[in-house]
């Protein structure tokens, strides 16, 4: 089920977003530079932006009655698990606009 790439490995995009960008802020302190930051969140946005359009467009296209039921729901899930991550991806990345990464 290619599904699933939408549904589980979204939010572990937005997990591995979450850590490698944290990992990130040290080596971008000492360079005084935030760009890199802003790749890795921009690197992961994009993947997962691009699961929920996947996840979007296997729910638009099932249609009908018995298995493809199954289908449409998982499709509508993926979708909203996908978004969400998406989302939450660009909360993690909101603070890197407005805080220095040597405030701490």
């Amino acid at each position: 089920m290619r599904i699933l790439f939408a549904l589980i490995g979204a939010p572990l995009l937005a997990l591995v977003d979450q850590g490698a960008a944290f990992a990130m802020v040290s080596w971008s302190c000492v360079h005084a530079g935030t760009l890199v930051v802003h790749f890795v969140h921009l690197l992961f946005l994009a993947a997962t932006v691009a699961a929920a359009v996947f996840a979007f467009a296997r729910w638009r296209r099932t249609t009908g009655g018995g298995a493809l039921v199954r289908d449409r729901f998982l499709a509508g899930v993926a979708t909203a698990s996908a978004t969400l991550s998406a989302l939450s991806i660009v909360a993690m990345w909101m603070p890197v606009w407005m805080i220095s990464p040597c405030i701490a």
